[in-house]
């Protein structure tokens, strides 16, 4: 390599190389002092995108987290009001039940016992009047699937929040096959009643045995007979018809599954074999909702949960005739919550009224009662079908509190866990591409020093070389000064 003084290239190399080394320190304390590996774009284009991304989603994710944990303690509130509804209904069918009692309840007694069960009526209605979360009332229906039938034979009983709202012409109702009661028939006359005895059981109810004595009469065994039902608190019904001689025992709510079963112990009395139990079932309604299948269950039509607009929602058809019934309107006002980072990630809960006036509707009674607010219990008659309006209301209610149940525990808790797991996820993921690995980084900035101070030294050294030019040529001028160069 050449000596030369213009131009030292040996000090530009490593000043060059002090630079970089700077420029690394520089970085690397950046990368130590901030904890991220990507600061800026320049340090990794691709990686800033990904982890900018992945910081959106996070950010998503804890937020849809909080509002997944906010909409859990609103759903236990309602559930926490319809715990107390469900114990004021049982309070009523306990009232009920004691006025039923005939034989021990007298008039003032049944004075008292309408006036316990309006308080309780009056406390459900509270409940939800004043139920609310924050600003929000959760049990008045203004949150829920509300409806109404077109006639007078055609009862709105509630909607999910799959429920799509009709339009304004509502759903029409189809009626392909009538409910009917389980009854049985039977001809008796006093020799046939003489020493009789049948057994009487209610499908998942009481069981009750009774005895006519020999030469007793047949109205004589309907007697006992209706008031060993009455005293069991069994939902039939017993009619004897005099003149023809003909006994009746009716259950008194329609559907497949309100039967009941009888036992006699004479051949061709009341049963047709001896000691041989027959059972006697009804028939549940069979109908469409505005073309779409629906589940009968008694007197009442739901449409199937996988139906593209009526799923969950319920009529009660009290006429006597198939064919068209009606329409059916809905408005659909349920409470859609965030649950997630898309916009289509929606949680939708339907939190319908416990207004007396909406439960127990759709109940066919002897007492014309329409709904939980007009039951009274002035007679035994009215008790009966109090008591079958107050289970018409606990089944509405437990519906209720099944769907929220289920809301909390299979969606709302759920969506909680995964939301968490993906937070964590997804902030592993971020770290994975912009967080500095702390002992590598200093590593790296031990090295840097290292270099850095090394390319400071070989500046200094390779500034020595012009000295050293100089030197030479001080070492070859015989006088030792410059004039030497000026006199030849």
């Amino acid at each position: 390599m050449p000596l030369g003084m213009k131009h030292n290239i040996a000090s530009i190399n490593a000043i060059n190389h002090l630079a970089e080394a700077q420029n690394e320190l520089s970085d690397s304390l950046k990368r130590l002092s901030s904890g991220q590996r990507v600061n800026s774009g320049a340090d990794d284009p691709s990686g800033l995108i990904l982890s900018e991304g992945l910081r959106a989603q996070v950010a998503s994710a804890q937020q849809a987290l909080q509002n997944s944990e906010f909409s859990l303690s609103l759903v236990q509130t309602a559930e926490g009001a319809l715990v107390e509804v469900n114990n004021l209904l049982i309070e009523m069918r306990q009232l009920a039940t004691t006025a039923a009692n005939e034989g021990a309840t007298d008039y003032n007694a049944l004075l008292a016992l309408q006036f316990q069960i309006r308080k309780a009526i009056e406390g459900i209605d509270r409940v939800s009047r004043f139920t609310s979360f924050g600003n929000k009332t959760l049990l008045d229906g203004s949150h829920g699937a509300t409806g109404m039938g077109g006639n007078e034979e055609l009862v709105f009983l509630k909607a999910s929040s799959k429920t799509v709202a009709s339009p304004v012409s509502g759903y029409d109702v189809d009626i392909t096959e009538l409910p009917l009661r389980a009854t049985l028939t039977a001809d008796l006359d006093d020799d046939d009643a003489s020493g009789l005895q049948i057994t009487l059981e209610e499908e998942d109810g009481a069981v009750i045995r009774v005895s006519n004595p020999e030469g007793a009469t047949a109205v004589g065994f309907a007697k006992r007979l209706q008031k060993a039902v009455l005293e069991a608190n069994m939902n039939l019904n017993i009619r004897f018809d005099a003149d023809d001689e003909e006994l009746t025992i009716e259950h008194r709510e329609y559907g497949l599954t309100k039967g009941f079963t009888v036992t006699g112990t004479k051949d061709d009395v009341i049963v047709d074999n001896a000691f041989e139990p027959e059972l006697l079932l009804g028939r549940d309604i069979k109908g469409t909702i505005n073309d779409e299948p629906a589940d009968g269950d008694g007197l009442i039509l739901t449409g199937e949960y996988n139906n593209e607009k009526t799923s969950g929602l319920s009529v009660a058809f009290l006429g006597d005739g198939t064919g068209n019934a009606g329409s059916v309107t809905v408005a659909q006002n349920s409470l859609k919550f965030q649950a997630g980072a898309s916009a289509d990630e929606k949680i939708v809960i339907a939190l319908n009224s416990t207004h007396s006036t909406v439960l127990g509707r759709g109940v066919d009674n002897t007492s014309g009662f329409e709904n939980l607010s007009q039951i009274s219990l002035k007679s035994t008659q009215e008790a009966i079908d109090a008591i079958r309006l107050v289970d018409e209301a606990l089944d509405q209610l437990l519906s209720m509190r099944s769907q929220l149940g289920s809301v909390q525990k299979h969606t709302l808790e759920t969506n909680i866990s995964v939301l968490r797991n993906t937070v964590e996820n997804l902030t592993a993921a971020e770290s994975s591409i912009r967080d500095t690995d702390m002992a590598l980084e200093m590593v790296n900035f031990t090295k840097n020093q290292i270099i850095t101070e090394a390319a400071a030294a070989a500046v200094a050294q390779s500034n020595q070389t012009a000295t050293r030019v100089l030197r030479l040529l001080f070492n070859n001028n015989p006088h030792g000064h410059w004039s030497f160069f000026r006199d030849h």
